[in-house]
């Protein structure tokens, strides 16, 4: 009975308590009440319109600043790459805009791109009947270069081949592959799907960029995986070469696992291979070709405006 009553009274002080309010506004707090609420209506819409102004007046300094940026980049970047040799190497997921603009913007600062290889999704695959095949035939392309894949490390044999057939070795006493040997090791790859590479004029490269994007097949452990492979295979490209840069857009695409994230989150990765979150834009393309500068003078850095960065833009390179 007890209990009864104390619900009875709950609902009777609810209902009481609604009808004094109804009552009030309704009588003498009606206008004051609704002049507060018209004047914090016409507040919420004084400020929203304040707000689009300065959103618009910073979308268009952006615009403009970034305008400016790829007006002068060809000055600016003009042969500062002059004689290296850059592989361009494209993974599933990334921005087909920015590794045109980056193939222009490497060869418009003096580089040659010595080949643009597209990497397929089996390369770090998880799948088991797919890995197999895929190792096999890892194996068989290693054999025909004559690339020893026993001793690898913690360094995946197939990401110790792609770096010995894309790349020439920074160490001193390590015997780089013939480009006929290396176009070899290739087809192999190419022929089980795992690669696409045009061979034509090829050479092999002493830089490395990977243009990369956001991991998004499968739940959040598998694209985790996958994005951590494929910064396993940018490190194996800067432990053979005179240094990697890992480029992509965060900007572009908000699913997935970032690549570039990833390797911001691996301590081993971010010491020696460099970054650039924002390759979509002309400030991005400049911190590309000066964050290859630092990275042949065995320097690193994370660049632009993503979590992780170390500084909007790569620094220009000390004047000679």
């Amino acid at each position: 009975m007890i209990d009864f009553r104390y619900h009875l009274v709950s609902i009777v002080s609810i209902f009481l308590a609604l009808a004094v309010g109804i009552v009030l506004g309704a009588g003498p707090l009606k206008g004051e009440i609704g002049d507060t609420l018209s004047n914090e209506v016409a507040g919420l819409r004084e400020d929203k319109v304040r707000l689009n102004g300065q959103l618009e007046q910073a979308n268009a300094a952006t615009e403009a600043g970034n305008s400016y940026i790829g007006e002068t980049n060809p000055e600016v970047l003009a042969g500062v790459l002059q004689d290296r040799r850059v592989a361009l190497v494209v993974l599933p997921g990334s921005d087909a805009a920015v590794v045109e603009s980056t193939s222009a913007t490497l060869r418009s600062a003096g580089a040659s791109v010595a080949s643009t290889t597209s990497v397929s999704e089996t390369w770090v695959t998880t799948e088991e009947a797919s890995a197999a095949t895929r190792d096999t035939a890892v194996q068989g392309a290693a054999t025909g270069a004559g690339v020893d894949l026993t001793e690898t490390g913690a360094v995946a044999p197939r990401d110790v081949l792609l770096a010995a057939l894309l790349t020439t070795p920074a160490q001193e006493g390590a015997g780089a592959l013939a480009a006929s040997t290396a176009t070899a090791g290739l087809d192999v790859l190419s022929a089980a799907d795992l690669i696409e590479v045009d061979t034509e004029g090829f050479e092999l490269a002493d830089l490395v960029v990977v243009v990369s994007g956001n991991v998004t097949q499968g739940d959040l452990e598998a694209r985790r995986t996958a994005a951590e492979r494929w910064v396993d295979l940018a490190i194996a490209f800067d432990d053979r070469s005179a240094g990697a840069l890992v480029a992509g857009d965060t900007t572009a695409a908000d699913e997935g696992v970032s690549v570039v994230a990833t390797v911001r989150n691996d301590a081993t990765a971010t010491d020696g291979v460099s970054t650039v979150d924002n390759a979509g834009s002309s400030l991005g393309q400049a911190s590309i070709v000066h964050g290859l500068i630092q990275q042949a003078a065995g320097e690193v850095g994370q660049y632009g405006l993503a979590p992780g960065a170390d500084a909007p833009y790569a620094p220009l390179p000390a004047a000679s």
